[in-house]
């Protein structure tokens, strides 16, 4: 029987991946905001009274982005989609949230972090609001998340790191790093083999959380380096002290096959 599921945040980049890569073995629906606006009850309520699925993979999500300064909305309008999704947590058998490494508190260094590894509660709405959710869901037993550094992919925003490296070497002008350090990157082709890990044994998954990142670490200089091979084109402004990479352990023990293709 076929696996009828729901992702909320349709018109996002990783809920078109997901669609686009998994819409041939399952039976999906990714409605936008206009069509389901996880922010009203009522309008949720409504949508599940008319449909039954099995899974829910929650993408939406607002703020968290470099190019943008995040409020407090960021705050309320993240718990309480989640806040909703978990009234109505008796209706999947799983509910797979993308977490983010944001909760661990960017403010700090951020190295090689185990899942559990919460040392501080983030100050930044985004992170801040990753964290609560990701607290909150522990007392439900369905509820898992696959916590993302950074996911890279071919349409990804402009302004994205690995975009902006190769947009300069099709352009053959300077990549500018301003602060180097050692960055997880994760593709989306390996997301989706994770994802689709989940999918096939919601019944027997352990792991409450596990981060997306490889096992070997790079630095911001080694990723340009890869994508632009003449060191001249890259320019390194500084070295920072905060770097952003987790612990690979759990996700290696799921003996899935995962290359860093960039």
């Amino acid at each position: 029987m076929t696996l009828k599921i729901l992702i909320t945040g349709g018109n996002g980049n990783i809920a078109k991946i997901i669609k686009h890569n998994l819409s041939s073995k399952y039976d999906i629906s990714a409605p936008s905001k206009l069509e389901l606006n996880i922010l009203n009850y009522n309008e949720l309520k409504d949508y599940l009274n008319s449909h039954n699925f099995d899974i829910l993979i929650h993408t939406a999500i607002t703020g968290g982005r470099r190019t943008k300064i995040d409020t407090s909305e960021v705050v309320y309008s993240n718990l309480l989609m989640m806040e909703n999704i978990l009234l109505f947590a008796d209706r999947f058998k799983m509910i797979i949230n993308l977490d983010s490494a944001a909760i661990y508190d960017r403010n700090t260094d951020i190295l090689n972090r185990k899942e559990n590894d919460l040392f501080t509660i983030p100050t930044d709405f985004y992170g801040f609001s990753k964290y609560m959710i990701f607290k909150r869901t522990l007392m439900y037993e369905n509820v898992y998340h696959l916590r993302i550094f950074n996911l890279f992919h071919d349409n990804e925003e402009p302004e994205r790191f690995i975009k902006t490296c190769r947009l300069a070497k099709a352009e053959n002008s300077v990549v500018t790093i301003l602060e180097d350090k050692y960055f997880d990157f994760f593709s989306a082709e390996d997301f989706i083999k994770v994802l689709e890990y989940y999918l096939t044994h919601s019944m027997s998954i352990k792991e409450k959380v596990i981060n997306l990142c490889y096992e070997k670490k790079y630095k911001l200089s080694d990723i340009a380096k890869m994508i632009q091979p003449d060191i001249n084109l890259i320019n390194i402004i500084g070295i920072s002290e905060r770097n952003y990479t987790g612990d690979g352990t759990l996700l290696k023990q799921l003996g899935l096959d995962f290359h860093l293709k960039i």
